[in-house]
Parts: C-alpha cells; sequence; structure tokens
C-alpha cells in the first residue's frame, strides 16, 4: 500500500485519534476512490455516499482501533461490506413493499430518462459487473476488494475474517469460474 502522503501511518493515525483534521483528512483522501470502486462494483446506489458513511464510523470508533496499517485498511473495507450488505437487505426489504403494475411503469418511464453515453457507459458496466454473477458473494468480494479495490491478500483476508490460505483459495476458484464464464459466452457469441 503506497504510503500516507509522505506521512508514517502510526503518526498519521496518532494524529487523527487526536482530532487533527488534516491527519484524518489524508486517511479519508487515501481510501475515498478504493472503498468507492468497490461500492460501485457491489451495485451500491450511491457510492461516495458509502465512502461517507464508512467514515463517519471510522471517526467514531477511531479512538477504540488498536492495529497496524494492513489491519487499519481491512477494518474499513469490513466497515464498507457491512453497509453495503446491509444497503441489499434494505433494499430487498423495499421491493417486497413496493411492487405491483403501478411501481412498475413509474420504473419504466424514469428509466428512459438520462444521458445517452451514460446509459451506454452504464450497459458496458453492468455486462461488466455481470460476470461476477456467477461468483458467490465471497467470491465477489474477494475479486472486487483484490482488483478494484486493489488491497493485499492480507487485507482481503482481514476485511472478510479468514485465512490467507482460504483468500487465495477463494480468489483461485473465483477467476476460474469467472475464465469459463467469459469462454462460454465467447462461445454462444460466436455461434
Amino acid at each position: 500500500m503506497e504510503s500516507f502522503a509522505g506521512f508514517d501511518f502510526v503518526e498519521v493515525l496518532a494524529r487523527a485519534r487526536l482530532g487533527d483534521a488534516d491527519a484524518f483528512e489524508t486517511l479519508f483522501g487515501h481510501f475515498n476512490r478504493p472503498v468507492a470502486a468497490f461500492a460501485g462494483a457491489r451495485r451500491a446506489s450511491d457510492p461516495e455516499g458509502v465512502v461517507n458513511e464508512v467514515f463517519i464510523r471510522v471517526f467514531r470508533k477511531l479512538p477504540s482501533f488498536a492495529g497496524s496499517e494492513e489491519q487499519f485498511t481491512a477494518w474499513v473495507f469490513r466497515i464498507a461490506r457491512n453497509l453495503l450488505i446491509d444497503e441489499v437487505r434494505r433494499q430487498a426489504r423495499r421491493l417486497d413493499e413496493v411492487s405491483g403494475p403501478a411501481f412498475e411503469s413509474v420504473s419504466a418511464q424514469t428509466s428512459t430518462l438520462g444521458n445517452p453515453e451514460q446509459d451506454l457507459v452504464d450497459t458496458e458496466a453492468d455486462a461488466l459487473v455481470g460476470y461476477l454473477d456467477h461468483l458467490t458473494a465471497e467470491q465477489r468480494d474477494v475479486i472486487l476488494l483484490r482488483v478494484v479495490a486493489d488491497q493485499s491478500i492480507e487485507v482481503v483476508a482481514g476485511t472478510l475474517g479468514k485465512s490467507v490460505a482460504a483468500v487465495k483459495s477463494i480468489q483461485y476458484r473465483a477467476t476460474r469460474t469467472l475464465r469459463y464464464a467469459l469462454e462460454e459466452n465467447l462461445v454462444s457469441s460466436a455461434t
């Protein structure tokens, strides 16, 4: 993991614990993009909102955190992952509560409004992320944390509460599944 804008992690963390706004901003700046990318790939409705909520929670619990840079990173992504799991549960409950023809017609109307260029980008991103649907939730998180959020095996292991060996095994199975899904798509589109 890259250094924190030229600062030692222990120093930045200690200053952030004391309420130093610059130190907290350094932590936020370091994690903003990878956490947003992870949230976006997990199809969060508002990835930047997830980042903000993660850091609200980090700020509140920072005095009780004890650990290394690797453990801190795993802690940040564990908070993000838990928020995203909660969001999926809330969305599922809302879909159960709000259903029927009236809702479907409103959804269809609002989906036709928008920017054509952004719609194309969204469609392509959905197709790529759609391959992740071939994976289990755990495999998907390993791939997203490793590839999209660019985290080490050790950080992913800490985030998921797994051993390094288990994460390596999950990653191997996930990449194998993705390879088969891509090959199957290529074969079916060629015929």
